[in-house]
């Protein structure tokens, strides 16, 4: 996915949106929900399962997943 798609994508996420997973270069990570995007900085936040902040460089975003994910 191209850097502006992706950033466009999360643009359109409404804050608190509940995720499954993001992927960095192909390794799942956890998160919970989609906090925002910090369009000068190119990095995206979000929450874990926890509640600890999680952040993420958008151009290292390979995939998003919705709902309950399968993390092995």
């Amino acid at each position: 996915m191209c850097h502006d798609h992706k950033k466009d994508f999360l643009k359109n996420l409404p804050v608190n949106y509940p995720l499954g997973v993001v992927y960095l270069n192909g390794v799942p990570v956890r998160v919970s929900t989609f906090l925002n995007q910090n369009h000068e900085t190119g990095l995206a936040y979000f929450m874990d399962e926890e509640g600890q902040a999680v952040v993420i460089d958008i151009a290292k975003i390979d995939g998003i997943g919705f709902g309950e994910t399968e993390v092995g």
